[in-house]
């Protein structure tokens, strides 16, 4: 090393997440938990879900909570805190949105302050960190997965609905102490619904690829992301069971494709939240509109959005599931969408300048998401985006 040269940092990687795989994995997770009173909270459309759970926890003091996930909010979260603080756990099954609600509950519970500083400055900031030391205890949570793609069983970071604007929640309590993958919760999930979920989770593993890993990244973890990459396309191509993508999608944020990544490298997610926040549209359906726009400027030499080699990388390991796709990346995206169904429909909504101040007030000028981008570039790109790219 010369002089003045800086050592590499090591990377760092923890998860915390107990997860139980394959046929009977809710009724185990359950069955292993100490004994107490137990807060089930359910998806609303889903009223099966209580056959699935039910005979495990019959024995057990428990109330039920069954949500409506379209109207999963803040206050949603704080009254769940509320009943939780007599409880001594948390089991969620359902979507992406149940399961959030519920680990806010939990975070609330133990660190009562957090929905302030989610109030605090409205739409400003989109990222709120929980506190580094809860002041009360916290109860266990335990996630069964109803979908698949959102990982949101194993996340330690949450989206709650203020105002109509999505904020970002981070906080290892968050992360569920165990999931259950278990197939009887997703054997009726619709095939439309299964490609939708594996494209979120390929898209989530290009978010953290296309930039240069930080620290000292294993080239190990640069294989497995490209890996991960081919095997949810092909597992989605031939029509896998929906447990076989939710397996793999786990393995995004868990495995070891996840060690060395900048948090915050993919822009995508952030431009696409405000896109959906604002026309109401689906978030896979914002996301597959912005893509296209952003990994043209990564071809384009924008090393922001991330790597132009990368990305020609991940696309290879696609394509190597996937022959029938264009090798160019961008129309390869726009055509992998397609072919799975999804496709963005967008309504009147807000001009670009107005999406792109949203953008910028929620996540940039300082914060680490979009810092950096100005109003006006980012105008430039959600005009790109709402020109329709996947007409």
């Amino acid at each position: 090393m010369t002089v003045g040269e800086r050592p590499s940092l090591p990377a760092v990687w923890q998860r915390v997440t107990r997860v139980h795989l394959g046929a009977g994995a809710a009724a185990a997770a359950l069955a292993e938990a100490r004994p107490g009173r137990t807060l089930l909270v359910l998806d609303a459309r889903q009223p099966a879900l209580l056959d699935l759970v039910a005979p495990v926890l019959r024995a057990t003091g428990t109330s039920v909570v069954r949500l409506d996930p379209g109207a999963c909010d803040l206050e949603t979260s704080i009254e769940l805190a509320e009943r939780l603080r007599d409880n001594d756990r948390v089991v969620a099954a359902g979507g992406g949105s149940v399961m959030d609600a519920a680990a806010l509950a939990r975070l609330f519970a133990a660190a009562p302050d957090t929905p302030g500083r989610i109030r605090l400055g409205g739409g400003r900031p989109g990222l709120i960190h929980g506190a580094a030391t809860p002041s009360g205890p916290h109860r266990g949570l335990i996630a069964v997965p109803t979908t698949v793609g959102t990982a949101a069983e194993v996340s330690a970071a949450a989206t709650v609905l203020l105002d109509g604007r999505r904020k970002l929640v981070m906080h290892p309590l968050l992360a569920a102490d165990v999931a259950a993958l278990d197939p009887a919760a997703t054997r009726t999930l619709p095939r439309s619904a299964v490609r939708e979920g594996a494209l979120e989770a390929v898209l989530r593993v290009c978010n953290g690829y296309l930039s240069r890993p930080v620290g000292h990244c294993p080239p190990t973890a640069d294989s497995e992301a490209r890996d991960l990459l081919r095997d949810l396309v092909r597992a989605t191509v031939t029509e896998r069971p929906a447990q076989d993508i939710a397996e793999l999608s786990v393995r995004t944020i868990l495995g070891f494709a996840m060690v060395g990544r900048d948090t915050f490298a993919g822009k995508v997610w952030y431009l696409a939240n405000e896109l959906s926040s604002a026309t109401g549209v689906r978030k896979m359906q914002a996301t597959v509109a912005v893509v296209p726009a952003v990994w043209s400027r990564v071809l384009n030499g924008d090393t922001r959005f991330g790597e132009a080699d990368r990305l020609l990388d991940g696309w290879a390991a696609i394509r190597a599931a996937h022959h029938e796709l264009p090798h160019d990346p961008v129309q390869g995206i726009i055509a992998l969408a397609r072919s799975w169904g999804v496709t963005p429909v967008f309504p009147t909504g807000p001009a670009p300048a107005a999406l792109a101040a949203r953008a910028v007030r929620a996540w940039g000028a300082g914060l680490p998401m979009l810092d950096g981008f100005s109003t006006h570039e980012l105008t430039g790109l959600y005009a790109e985006a709402l020109q329709g790219v996947l007409k």
